[in-house]
């Protein structure tokens, strides 16, 4: 037998059970744990349960109808909850559906999450009478309303989010604004796309702030027509501006035409030129100024005139003022190649002609004087009665049929009388 069987227990031992417990036993039974609810009535009804139960830490009660799968339950908070069971073997089931002749709901916040269905949320399965298994396209939210929508949020905002949004209108869609709209593509740059037969744009301004560029490709016309008095168009550029007109090209000025470059102005046209200025014209070179005219006509085409430049004035209002007045300040050189020159005053009035035959010749009229010089002889006539000629050969002097010719060899007079003095 061990020592410890049928002794005395020691004195801290007998003081301890003789003192009684220094603890509260009231509190030893006590369950700390929240107590689930109690059920107060039960009963099975077809395979569903329907119970009503009270939780005894405050009182409340709900009650919940459910067989495992679906469930509608109406807890000690207020709270109203409708559970659907998962869908049968066919793809029909697990759904909740509500028919009636109208609805109206109110609540201060309603909040819905859908998590989209367990084969994708995108596909619909039905079967017929056969057993045989179709799947349609679905969305995991749809809302399908015959008749008309209203959509408002007072005092708030209306917020759509999703990868790909899409509005379809069969007749007419509608963006109206209070204040502004405003359409953003990507959050550094994204591509926004309009396609339609007609684009009109009706506001009183149109501003636009581009970092790359406008482009316009296409078959289409291009009008701008201003209507308002006193209206601009400006176009101020550091680069350049390019025309490229296959067809014509015409600028029509009510006001003055004014062209200004700091380099150089150049004109390039492969037919004809033309310039018809009804009042001034006036050019003011301060370097140095060229005209070369070739003669040579575009190919394919016959010009009118026959001359290689043709200089056209007409006679002033005023008498004794010059038609054509040239200033130079210093030497006036004028040089022709070939055949030389002729000058004209009238209608056979006055001629002045220099040509490459070594000819000079000056008249003014049947009736009055001439001079001609060749390489022969230089001639003065005065009408049809006085002349000179003067030649290596032979110089004369006539006048009425009286003569004096001079050779190297002689001296003849011939006249009706002769007077020596």
């Amino acid at each position: 037998m061990a020592d410890s069987t049928n002794q005395t227990p020691s004195e801290e031992t007998q003081s301890k059970v003789n003192g009684g417990f220094t603890s509260d036993t009231s509190e030893l039974g006590k369950n700390y744990w929240a107590e689930g609810p109690i059920p107060e009535f039960s009963q099975m009804l077809g395979g569903f349960a329907l119970t009503a139960y009270e939780f005894p830490e405050d009182g409340s009660k709900g009650i919940a109808l459910y067989n495992g799968k679906a469930a509608f339950h109406i807890d000690n908070n207020n709270n109203i909850t409708i559970s659907a069971g998962p869908p049968g073997q066919s793809g029909c089931g697990g759904k909740f559906v509500t028919n009636t002749q109208a609805q109206l709901q109110k609540s201060k916040s309603i909040t819905i999450e859908v998590t989209g269905r367990d084969d994708g949320g995108v596909v619909n399965k039905e079967a017929d009478e056969n057993g045989n298994v179709s799947e349609d396209s679905m969305p995991s939210y749809s809302l399908k309303v015959y008749g008309p929508v209203h959509i408002e949020a007072i005092g708030g905002d209306v917020a759509v989010k999703g990868d790909n949004v899409t509005l379809n209108a069969s007749s007419t869609l509608n963006l109206k604004s209070g204040k502004d709209i405003n359409i953003q593509a990507g959050e550094n740059g994204g591509k926004i796309n309009m396609y339609g037969g007609t684009c009109e744009i009706n506001t009183a301004f149109l501003n636009k702030n581009l970092s790359g560029g406008e482009y316009s490709e296409g078959a289409g016309e291009v009008k701008v027509k201003q209507n308002k008095k006193g209206a601009s168009v400006s176009v101020d550029t550091p680069g350049s501006i390019k025309y490229t007109v296959n067809g014509d090209y015409t600028v029509g000025v009510q006001g003055d035409y004014t062209m200004g470059t700091s380099g150089n102005y150049n004109v390039n046209a492969d037919k004809d030129a033309a310039f018809a200025i009804k009042g001034k014209f006036s050019q003011i070179i301060d370097g140095k100024a060229k005209f070369e005219v070739k003669g040579q006509e575009v190919k394919g085409t016959r010009a009118s005139q026959q001359e290689t430049f043709v200089v056209d004035i007409a006679a002033p209002k005023q008498a004794r003022v010059a038609s054509l007045l040239v200033n130079t300040g210093g030497l006036t050189e004028f040089t022709a190649l070939k055949d030389g020159y002729k000058f004209e005053i009238g209608k056979q009035l006055a001629s002045l002609e220099l040509t490459d035959k070594n000819k000079f010749s000056v008249t003014t009229g049947a009736k009055l004087g001439a001079i001609n010089i060749d390489e022969k002889q230089a001639v003065i006539e005065y009408g049809k009665a006085a002349k000179i000629s003067i030649g290596a050969e032979e110089s004369k002097i006539e006048n009425n049929g009286a003569s004096v010719s001079v050779k190297p060899a002689e001296v003849r007079v011939t006249a009706p009388m002769i007077y020596l003095n």
